[in-house]
């Protein structure tokens, strides 16, 4: 009788390679400027979507006007840009669903992720490296980045590009890597944001008309702009920000993700510590700056 046990482990040792090598791999997007703009610039796109992708354009390319973007190479038909946010350079691009994967490209849940958790940097070359999860950021130096980006680990001789998509254990999208320190980390811009930005391309920058001390435990109002939102909405100088939209706020993280996922079209519910009561200011109308 034939042994069939090294047939079958054959195959459970192919079915774990296959899963391993399952992280998608990202598409290629090149960017075509303008005659005597500079040279075309090639980047990494992630699907997020059925019939989109998500990529970083540096601001130095997609600051010119006239730009056209390619998938693949500028023999195809040009992408529809359908929201992009010069501040961070993502872009997200509408393309025919049939020039990319079948089905939804599955995001990484907010919260999920743990500190020690596996994660995947998939190349162009159909190839991935290794990574961990090691947390979030409250900001990646300059303190008026409205957003936290998630913080990676990754072997010191692996430097992960700028634009590289990023994914879970589960081949979701965590992020694409938005910097690179020479601790041997990097920082993703979140699946969360990327999504928001698809999701809302009409989204603006917004401001709440106020100076925060952001070295407190709590964000504090210490001034206020007159005539601003928040100025307005009744809020004082010396309040502590605990909460908007019914989202806490518990520290100056909380905060750059309630500010960032806004779009200034909704009212807002701010509650606030003053002195011994908790105040609450309904109706607030944020101020809408353009990208």
């Amino acid at each position: 009788m034939m042994d069939l046990a090294p047939i079958l482990t054959g195959i459970a040792v192919a079915g774990l390679i296959c899963q391993a090598t399952a992280v998608p791999v990202p598409f290629k997007v090149e960017a075509i400027l303008p005659q005597a703009e500079g040279a075309p610039y090639a980047t990494m796109a992630a699907q997020i979507g059925k019939d989109m992708l998500a990529s970083l354009i540096p601001y130095r390319v997609l600051k010119n006007g006239g730009v056209t973007y390619h998938l693949g190479d500028k023999s195809t038909p040009p992408l529809q840009v359908w929201a992009q946010e010069k501040l961070t350079g993502l872009t997200i691009f509408k393309v025919d669903p049939a020039h990319i994967y079948d089905g939804q490209a599955d995001l990484t849940p907010p919260g999920i992720l743990k500190r020690g958790d596996k994660l995947s940097f998939a190349s162009s070359k159909n190839e991935t490296t290794q990574g961990i999860y090691v947390g979030m950021e409250h900001s990646i130096g300059d303190t008026s980045f409205p957003l936290r980006l998630i913080r990676a680990q990754f072997p010191k001789l692996a430097v992960p590009p700028i634009g590289q998509p990023c994914y879970d254990s589960e081949n979701r999208l965590v992020g694409i890597v938005l910097g690179v320190s020479r601790k041997g980390t990097c920082h993703l811009l979140p699946a969360r944001a990327i999504s928001f930005l698809a999701t809302h391309p009409e989204a603006k920058r917004v401001r709440l008309g106020c100076l925060l001390d952001i070295n407190s435990s709590t964000p504090v109002i210490e001034g206020l702009i007159n005539g601003g939102p928040l100025a307005r909405g009744g809020i004082q100088t010396g309040d502590i920000l605990i909460n908007i939209n019914d989202t806490p706020i518990r520290n100056y993280g909380d905060m750059l993700d309630a500010t960032y996922y806004l779009t200034g079209d909704k009212p807002l519910s701010i509650e606030v510590i003053r002195g011994t009561q908790v105040v609450t200011s309904k109706g607030i109308l944020p101020t809408q700056d353009p990208r």
